[in-house]
This record gives structure tokens, sequence and C-alpha cells, in this order.
């Protein structure tokens, strides 16, 4: 079983039996962000770019949006529900959770986001639920299992390449290759070992969290897909497929076989139906 910073007992509050539709559809929880609200002005909303959404109805997954709250009993009913949990991209995560002050170039954090994302992330690696970590999704999973991040890639890693190209450029714009580790899970996704991704970052793993494997890198060196050491089904990439997924077959197939994990998570094969949490 993967560890998870928080310790490895499984929290009371879960079953990780997760919800399947009786057309066989898995369900993915995908934590939501606030948003400013169209309806209400000077009110926040519960946000998921629609490109996610799209990503994983293309591939027969039904998405489940959870909104930023603190309600841990909510959010144990919620993680319980679902086959996998995806986890998307947005601000910087904010570096107290793994020990560090704040560095110059840190930019805007969302606490609550933190909050609530790094909680459903420890459930979901203790209760073996697949995990789909994206962005800043990759960054909270890392943190997650007890590593840390670059703060600020340009000024904290010598010779690095410019990472964060949006808005320069548009957000499917291939900005550089990768490496990727052959005989890793990745690898066998994508059916290559070096590909070309979009690049809207200007954060970055430093320290590897306990239980991940560095599976991918950029040509400077900057860690940009890690996954599971052990046998649960965990991939971080730092790139944006769903930007891709139109474009790359490699990018479609990432979330088809997160759908397929979801398929074949033990918890979740047999009867459909909600499990008591």
């Amino acid at each position: 079983m993967m560890s998870a910073k928080g310790g490895d007992a499984l929290d009371s509050r879960l079953s990780g039996q997760g919800y399947r539709s009786e057309a066989g559809r898995v369900l993915i929880g995908i934590p939501a962000y606030a948003h400013a609200c169209d309806a209400l002005l000077g009110r926040d909303s519960a946000a998921v770019p629609n490109t996610y959404i799209d990503a994983l109805v293309q591939v027969g997954a039904s998405p489940l949006i959870i909104p930023v709250v603190d309600d841990q009993d909510l959010l144990a009913h919620l993680i319980n529900l679902v086959d996998g949990l995806m986890l998307i991209g947005g601000p910087d995560v904010d570096p107290v959770h793994y020990g560090e002050t704040a560095h110059p170039g840190l930019r805007q954090i969302t606490p609550s986001r933190d909050r609530m994302e790094l909680r459903l992330t420890v459930w979901a690696l203790q209760a073996q639920i697949p995990i789909l970590a994206i962005c800043r999704g990759i960054q909270v999973l890392n943190v997650a299992a007890g590593g840390s991040l670059w703060q600020d890639i340009a000024s904290q890693v010598p010779n690095a390449r410019k990472h964060d190209q949006h808005p320069d450029y548009r957000e499917d714009h291939l900005a550089h290759p990768i490496q990727i580790a052959p005989g890793s899970r990745l690898a066998g996704i994508c059916r290559q070992t070096r590909i070309d991704v979009n690049s809207l970052h200007h954060q970055a793993i430093s320290q590897v969290g306990q239980g991940l494997a560095v599976v991918a890198r950029a040509d400077d060196g900057i860690i940009e897909a890690v996954e599971s050491s052990g046998e649960q089904w965990v991939l971080g990439v730092q790139w944006h497929p769903e930007w891709l997924v139109a474009r790359s077959k490699a990018m479609l197939a990432l979330f088809r076989a997160f759908r397929d994990a979801c398929h074949s998570h033990p918890a979740v094969a047999g009867s459909p139906g909600v499990w008591p949490g």
C-alpha cells in the first residue's frame, strides 16, 4: 500500500468502495476551486474548467465536482462515492505544507483549496483510489506524500528553461519534449519514451514524496511526471494533457488508462451502488 503524509492507517471515515453506475461509467471526483459567480456578484461558485470535464466525458467517465469546503465528514462522504480522483491545475501550493517559508517568487495561494485537496489526496492514497494529477495536481500529490516543491523554477533552478509559457502561447502549444522512463506505466500508456508537451507552470517537484517514482523529466532536468512505486494506480503529470486530447493519441490514452484503472480498482468491482462511509 502506498504511504501518505499523515500516516498509513486508513481513516475510519473511508470505505474506499466507490460507485459505479448501471451503465458501467466510473465516477471521477474533481476538487473544484472558488470562482467569482456570474449570477450573483460578489459571491463565489465552485468551478472546474470544461477541458477537464470534456476529457473525462470523451472516455466515458462521469465527473463529480467536489466543492471547496472544510467539512471533513462531507469530504469523506464524497471520496467514498468516487471511483477515482483527478487533481487539476491552479495557483501555487502554500509552502507551509512542506515546511518552508514563502520564497519571493511565490505567487497566489489558496489556503482553503490546499486544505481540501491535500486531505482528499491523503485519503485517496490511503484507500487505494486511483489518482490522476495534472499540473498543480502533481504538486499537491507530491506534497501529500511528504515531498517538497520548487516555489519558482526561474529563480531557484539554474539553467532551467521557461516553463510558464501561458499567456505568451496558447494552452495547447507544444513547448518542449520530455523523456519518459522505459518500462514505466506512463511509457506503456503513451507507447513512446519521448513526447512533446505543453507547459503552463512556474513551480515543480523538488524532493519527491514517499511512494512516488520519477518517470519523466524535461531536458533541463525538471520533473515532469511521477507514478506510484507500488501497486496503486497513481500518475501525476506536470503538463496539461486535457488541452492535447484532440491532437494527441497519447494524451487521450492517458485519460482512457485512468478510466480503466477506476473500472478495475478492486474496491469498485462487483455490484454498482454507494457503500456506506
